[in-house]
């Protein structure tokens, strides 16, 4: 042999191998399709196998029983790649058109069993290559395999340097998913009941990589138990905080402190807890602010009332309530809400007892009748000109869009034209005449991966805290009542602000700033009311400013204890509250001031 020829036979075996590999790995990688295709070819094999083998074994069957054991081996023979041509060549002739039936159903039978092969060949290779790239990227570990996590790791699949792993029991035939979108699946014991050694198995350790954990299975208590799991073990594998970040179903403000790393307390570097219904309101009111639907003049004061529909009062609506008082907070402008739903005395109950001051200080009105009731039908008739906004959350998407279909059908004949907003169960949506429907997840990566509905809070409270730490480190060391705090001013400054198109970069007008400052301290009293605030007497006040002079407390305005504020009042009684602060503590303190502040540096954060 010579070398030209073996350079021959190197080069086509090289090739050949390479494009096997190619071969098995597409196969893997389009497993589904695959999988439905071999289906298919099964199928057509079997059934074309049993027609032609039942055909000519009973044509010189002298034993019946004999020729239907003959049909059954040749049929399962058939798909080793062995045929028995001369059983269907003394029935048609060796000749015969019907040849070509009988050697299409034998390659269709072939095929199934080496496609069924190599699909097992690559599924196996996969996983090993998947497996290796481990040791080499940052890890995604995704707890729970339900629709929503699954359109989750599609949404980060594109990330470069990042293994997505998957860990959960209920796959319901999703394997296939997650290896499209070249992820691994663990389901063992171990998996379920994490320690160090699967850590090791990730490839998790003390170093330059991140792991992210996102626990997203419909469990809320499971998704706390399986994140508290995993931070035992990687503070045993002492893999230092600053490594690792949650994101996980819960309630933060009872979950969140005790997953976070604090001073020497081990814990996760970055922890986001988030309760459904309450990311789905505040997606809501930030892709679709009230302030959008208000009218103002030429100094930023409102123009007209803000009159809100709500319908529905489950866990969505009572949220989604919350969020609309802040956020429809205008100088200039009366706020109504008016309520529907025909089980929302049978269970507000709890909602009642802690926001009792919202209830108190704002017109909000129930109706306890369906939004598909005479009653909803005859509101709308005396109000459809006043109202502003209109949101649907009755937690049964179905239902919800019905709803809104049907107010819209009903604006047309009168001729208004306002727009319907749902909060589904995992998106909000916008439903308008004559216009196609739109929606945005809470599993956008954006949302989610990346945390940008956070994004302007962050930097709010980065720059009130004033110091060294990053902005990162800023929220990550906050409480919850702060953090939503800073969302709530935010949120609501930001869709003002952009509303009124005053992020240009100029000097605000005094008019403008004293009538944003006033909205401001409109929103602000409604967020502390949300919050379960009430006012703080003037006398108690004073009593508390008296006694900060030797106990040396510097928040005399704010029992966080026992939830009461000074500052809970109109905008003109701001002054004196000031000045008794003031002239008690000494101080310079101008709380007028603290709004209009707050207003300008959002501004200048929104135009960095």
């Amino acid at each position: 042999m010579g070398d030209g020829d073996c350079m021959e036979y190197i080069v086509v075996v090289l090739f050949a191998a390479a494009v096997f590999a190619a071969v098995i790995l597409y196969l893997a990688f389009n497993q589904e399709q695959r999988e439905r295709w071999l289906g298919f070819t099964f199928g057509i094999a079997s059934v074309g196998g049993i027609a032609i083998y039942g055909t000519a074994h009973a044509h010189e069957a002298t034993n019946l029983v004999a020729a239907i054991f003959e049909t059954v081996v040749d049929v399962g023979r058939m798909f080793a790649g062995i045929n028995n041509v001369s059983a269907f060549e003394k029935l048609v002739g060796a000749d015969s058109k019907w040849m070509i039936l009988f050697w299409g159903v034998h390659f269709l039978a072939y095929y199934s069993l080496a496609s069924a092969i190599i699909m097992t060949v690559a599924k196996g290779m996969l996983k090993k290559i998947r497996t290796f790239f481990l040791h080499i990227n940052d890890v995604e570990l995704i707890y729970g395999i339900t629709d929503n996590s699954l359109s989750y790791g599609r949404n980060i699949a594109d990330k470069d340097h990042t293994s997505i792993v998957y860990v959960g029991t209920s796959t319901n035939g999703k394997e296939s998913q997650i290896s499209q979108m070249g992820g691994l699946l663990f389901s063992d014991s171990q998996a379920l009941n994490p320690d160090a050694k699967f850590l090791q198995r990730l490839s998790v350790k003390r170093g330059k990589s991140k792991f992210r954990l996102c626990a997203l299975s419909g469990n809320i208590d499971d998704n706390l138990e399986y994140a508290a799991k995993i931070l035992r073990a990687l503070e045993k594998a002492k893999v230092r905080p600053e490594q690792t970040e949650v994101i996980l179903y819960g309630y933060e403000e009872h979950n969140g402190d005790m997953l976070q790393a604090v001073g020497d307390k081990y814990g996760y570097g970055t922890v986001r807890v988030f309760e459904k219904a309450e990311l789905l309101a505040r997606l809501l009111m930030q892709k679709y602010p009230i302030c959008n639907a208000v009218t103002f003049d030429e100094n930023a004061r409102a123009t007209c009332d803000t009159n809100v529909l709500l319908i529905g009062f489950g866990r969505k609506g009572q949220e989604l309530l919350e969020k609309i008082v802040i956020n429809g907070q205008f100088e200039g402008s009366n706020f109504k809400v008016k309520v529907f739903d025909k089980n929302g005395r049978g269970t507000d109950g709890f909602f009642r007892a802690r926001f009792s001051s919202l209830l108190d200080n704002y017109d909000i009105s129930f109706e306890n009748h369906d939004g598909r009731s005479r009653e909803l039908a005859v509101y709308l008739e005396e109000n459809i000109d006043k109202l502003k906004y209109i949101a649907v959350a009755v937690g049964d998407d179905r239902t919800g869009r019905e709803i809104a279909m049907n107010i819209l059908e009903f604006m047309r004949g009168r001729g208004a034209s306002l727009p319907v907003y749902q909060c589904c169960n995992d998106c909000v949506a916008k439903y308008e005449l004559n216009s196609l429907v739109e929606r945005y997840s809470i599993f956008d990566a954006n949302i989610l991966y990346n945390g940008m509905m956070d994004d302007l809070a962050k930097k709010l409270n980065h720059y009130y805290m004033n110091n060294s730490a990053s902005a990162k480190k800023n929220w990550a060391d906050c409480n919850y009542f702060d953090r939503m705090s800073s969302r709530a001013s935010a949120d609501y400054q930001a869709a003002l602000l952009n509303r009124l198109g005053l992020c240009n970069g100029q000097e605000l007008p005094a008019e403008i700033l004293e009538n944003l400052a006033k909205s401001e301290h409109l929103r602000w009293n409604a967020f502390y009311y949300a919050s379960g605030y009430k006012k703080m007497d003037i006398e108690t006040f004073k009593k508390r400013a008296r006694n900060a002079q030797t106990s040396g407390n510097k928040r005399v305005s704010k029992d966080a204890e026992g939830k009461r504020h000074v500052c809970l009042v109109t905008w003109d009684e701001l002054d004196e509250i000031s000045d008794i602060e003031n002239s008690i503590m000494g101080k310079d303190i101008d709380y007028k001031q603290k709004d209009r502040d707050n207003v300008l540096v959002i501004k200048g954060l929104l135009e960095k």
